[in-house]
């Protein structure tokens, strides 16, 4: 049996902000930053922020929705639905439940995941394994990241606005579902690699929400501590790579698309060149909606699709690294 992507959706909220706006926000001129750093550094040039009363659940429901007319299913034929994001409304219960009311799943089975950016698919990973042991048949793996929430802006003093920007700056708000299901033998998900690297889990740690600092609104805030994460990912991404086709049985050549995180647009480009992915089968959505966490993978694999890069019959690498640290590669025919 073979478990493929049957509908897919994304929803962006509508406040758009600029990088430059950003940075006045945080302060930059006040304090004087050089200006335009964000995009020089990262390249975002625009991302979307989620409005004061609209939080992940929100996001994340209305892309399931469209994923699921896209799949043509209705809310009784989802058995489970799985929210993936680094963000989520509240500490318990699971966001998932918010979302499965809101869509009226009555018959779905409802939790989180939580692994950072890779958490959406480590999503998918579990919805192959229900439907293949014949505990699902539809799941909605769905991701609604509202991170400007814990983005800081009232910085005091220039050293500290450089340590926790322009990284953070970089992040913007979005939704992006998939629908797993069973699909043709000569189609769907072929192979996952996860890896962890747990020595590396202090960095850009939210210290925020836990039991460690439950009532200390500074630790709310994501720190932008993140060069150890993005020096590790550079040293294995291509490592990790050839693992995967390997054990699917592709060349690179073979691969019509590759489906990355977006941490920032250098990260994208230079983890290609090495691999050696051609300009025309990558995709850098950063640049316009920044880095959206764990949303950043649909929102990629839905916008190609929109583009024609990715049809039927098209081979597709997803490759993923998070805070943690992890790193995962799947492969999947459209």
């Amino acid at each position: 049996m073979r478990t493929g992507i049957k509908g897919m959706g994304i929803y962006l909220p509508e406040k758009v902000m600029t990088s430059e706006e950003v940075e006045i926000k945080a302060g930059y001129e006040r304090l004087g930053a050089r200006k335009g750093l964000v995009r020089m550094i990262t390249g975002v040039e625009e991302r979307h922020y989620a409005a004061e009363d609209e939080y992940s659940s929100d996001l994340a429901y209305q892309a399931a929705k469209n994923a699921m007319e896209d799949a043509g299913i209705t809310a009784d034929e989802v058995d489970t639905l799985i929210f993936c994001s680094v963000t989520q409304d509240f500490a318990e219960p699971a966001t998932a439940n918010v979302i499965a009311e809101k869509l009226g799943l009555h018959n779905a089975y409802c939790f989180d995941v939580k692994n950072g950016c890779n958490a959406f698919l480590q999503g998918m990973d579990i919805a192959d394994s229900l439907i293949k042991t014949g505990k699902a048949k539809n799941v909605v793996i769905t991701s609604g990241e509202a991170l400007s929430k814990w983005v800081r802006f009232d910085y005091d003093n220039k050293d500290d606005l450089m340590v926790g920007s322009p990284v953070t700056l970089s992040l913007g708000d979005g939704g992006g579902a998939f629908v797993i299901g069973q699909v043709a033998d000569d189609k769907g998900i072929i192979t996952s690699f996860f890896r962890t690297f747990p020595e590396l889990w202090n960095n850009n740690v939210m210290w925020g929400g836990g039991v460690r600092y439950p009532r200390e609104p500074e630790k709310m805030y994501i720190p932008g501590t993140t060069k150890p994460l993005i020096d590790k990912h550079l040293q294995i991404g291509t490592e990790f790579m050839a693992q995967a086709l390997e054990k699917t049985g592709w060349t690179m050549d073979d691969v019509d698309f590759f489906a990355s995180s977006q941490a920032a647009k250098w990260i994208v480009k230079k983890v290609s060149e090495e691999t050696g992915v051609s300009p025309e089968k990558r995709s850098s959505v950063i640049t316009k909606w920044g880095n959206a966490a764990c949303a950043n993978l649909p929102l990629v694999v839905y916008e190609a699709r929109r583009e024609g890069r990715i049809k039927e019959g098209s081979k597709v690498v997803f490759i993923g690294a998070a805070v943690g640290f992890n790193s995962c590669v799947f492969t999947i025919q459209f």
